[in-house]
Protein backbone atom coordinates (compact mmCIF):
# COMPACT_ATOMS: atom_id res chain seq x y z
CA UNK A 1 0.00 0.00 0.00
CA UNK A 2 1.29 3.62 -1.11
CA UNK A 3 0.06 6.72 0.55
CA UNK A 4 0.98 10.40 0.72
CA UNK A 5 -0.46 13.55 1.97
CA UNK A 6 -2.42 13.38 4.91
CA UNK A 7 -2.97 9.71 5.11
CA UNK A 8 0.64 9.09 4.99
CA UNK A 9 2.82 8.50 8.62
CA UNK A 10 5.99 9.90 6.74
CA UNK A 11 6.21 13.96 7.13
CA UNK A 12 9.16 16.33 5.73
CA UNK A 13 7.82 19.19 8.17
CA UNK A 14 8.33 16.88 11.31
CA UNK A 15 4.61 17.75 12.94
CA UNK A 16 2.39 16.96 10.09
CA UNK A 17 -0.37 19.53 10.28
CA UNK A 18 -3.64 19.02 8.20
CA UNK A 19 -4.15 21.28 5.17
CA UNK A 20 -1.46 23.54 2.92
CA UNK A 21 1.48 21.89 5.06
CA UNK A 22 1.00 18.25 3.70
CA UNK A 23 1.10 19.76 0.17
CA UNK A 24 5.00 19.27 0.07
CA UNK A 25 4.61 15.76 1.34
CA UNK A 26 2.34 14.81 -1.27
CA UNK A 27 4.56 16.01 -4.25
CA UNK A 28 7.22 14.02 -2.26
CA UNK A 29 6.00 11.19 -1.61
CA UNK A 30 3.56 10.80 -4.52
CA UNK A 31 6.09 11.74 -6.98
CA UNK A 32 8.44 8.71 -4.85
CA UNK A 33 4.99 6.12 -4.73
CA UNK A 34 4.23 6.80 -8.36
CA UNK A 35 7.67 5.99 -9.57
CA UNK A 36 7.34 2.80 -7.40
CA UNK A 37 4.66 2.04 -9.23
CA UNK A 38 6.00 2.49 -12.90
CA UNK A 39 9.18 -0.42 -11.71
CA UNK A 40 6.99 -2.77 -10.54
CA UNK A 41 3.93 -2.78 -12.34
CA UNK A 42 4.04 -4.89 -15.13
CA UNK A 43 2.54 -2.54 -18.46
CA UNK A 44 -0.85 -3.91 -19.49
CA UNK A 45 -1.78 -5.50 -16.14
CA UNK A 46 -5.23 -6.14 -16.00
CA UNK A 47 -7.49 -4.68 -12.95
CA UNK A 48 -8.86 -7.27 -10.72
CA UNK A 49 -12.46 -8.31 -11.35
CA UNK A 50 -15.10 -5.71 -9.30
CA UNK A 51 -17.36 -8.13 -7.33
CA UNK A 52 -21.10 -7.76 -8.13
CA UNK A 53 -23.04 -5.35 -6.88
CA UNK A 54 -20.08 -3.30 -6.21
CA UNK A 55 -21.92 -0.06 -7.15
CA UNK A 56 -25.20 -1.00 -5.39
CA UNK A 57 -23.60 -1.98 -2.42
CA UNK A 58 -22.07 1.43 -2.32
CA UNK A 59 -25.20 3.00 -2.67
CA UNK A 60 -27.12 1.04 -0.40
CA UNK A 61 -24.04 1.82 2.36
CA UNK A 62 -25.21 5.91 1.79
CA UNK A 63 -29.21 5.49 1.68
CA UNK A 64 -28.89 3.87 4.91
CA UNK A 65 -27.52 7.01 6.19
CA UNK A 66 -29.24 9.35 4.22
CA UNK A 67 -32.86 8.02 5.70
CA UNK A 68 -31.74 6.86 8.79
CA UNK A 69 -34.77 7.91 11.06
CA UNK A 70 -32.82 7.32 14.75
CA UNK A 71 -33.28 10.06 17.63
CA UNK A 72 -29.62 11.24 17.47
CA UNK A 73 -29.31 14.09 14.71
CA UNK A 74 -26.56 14.31 12.68
CA UNK A 75 -25.28 17.16 14.38
CA UNK A 76 -24.83 15.83 17.74
CA UNK A 77 -22.54 13.58 16.43
CA UNK A 78 -20.43 15.94 14.51
CA UNK A 79 -19.82 18.56 17.57
CA UNK A 80 -18.94 15.45 19.57
CA UNK A 81 -16.20 14.49 17.35
CA UNK A 82 -15.22 17.77 16.86
CA UNK A 83 -14.70 18.17 20.70
CA UNK A 84 -13.31 14.72 20.81
CA UNK A 85 -10.33 15.37 18.17
CA UNK A 86 -9.98 18.90 19.57
CA UNK A 87 -9.22 17.56 23.28
CA UNK A 88 -7.52 14.30 22.08
CA UNK A 89 -5.86 14.96 18.65
CA UNK A 90 -4.70 18.44 18.84
CA UNK A 91 -1.56 20.04 17.50
CA UNK A 92 0.87 18.59 20.44
CA UNK A 93 -0.18 14.79 21.20
CA UNK A 94 0.59 12.32 23.70
CA UNK A 95 -0.16 8.83 24.30
CA UNK A 96 -2.28 8.79 27.09
CA UNK A 97 -4.38 11.85 25.12
CA UNK A 98 -4.65 9.93 21.94
CA UNK A 99 -5.63 6.72 23.47
CA UNK A 100 -8.54 8.55 25.55
CA UNK A 101 -9.63 10.11 22.06
CA UNK A 102 -9.66 6.47 20.62
CA UNK A 103 -12.19 5.22 23.19
CA UNK A 104 -14.57 8.29 23.03
CA UNK A 105 -14.54 8.01 19.18
CA UNK A 106 -15.47 4.37 19.38
CA UNK A 107 -18.39 5.79 21.80
CA UNK A 108 -19.55 8.21 19.62
CA UNK A 109 -19.09 5.59 16.37
CA UNK A 110 -21.89 3.18 18.55
CA UNK A 111 -24.25 6.15 18.22
CA UNK A 112 -24.40 6.12 14.40
CA UNK A 113 -26.43 3.22 14.88
CA UNK A 114 -29.42 5.66 16.18
CA UNK A 115 -28.90 8.94 13.74
CA UNK A 116 -31.32 10.70 12.52
CA UNK A 117 -30.91 12.10 8.74
CA UNK A 118 -33.21 15.15 8.52
CA UNK A 119 -31.38 16.22 4.76
CA UNK A 120 -32.19 13.70 2.58
CA UNK A 121 -31.25 15.33 -0.45
CA UNK A 122 -28.18 14.56 -2.48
Amino acid sequence: MLAAGEVSCASVHGANRLGANSLLDIIIFGRAAAKLVEKKLKKDTPHKELPKRAGEKTLDMIDKYRFADGDVPTADIRMEMQMTMQKHAAVFRIEKSLVEGCEKMDKTWEKLQHIKTKDRGL
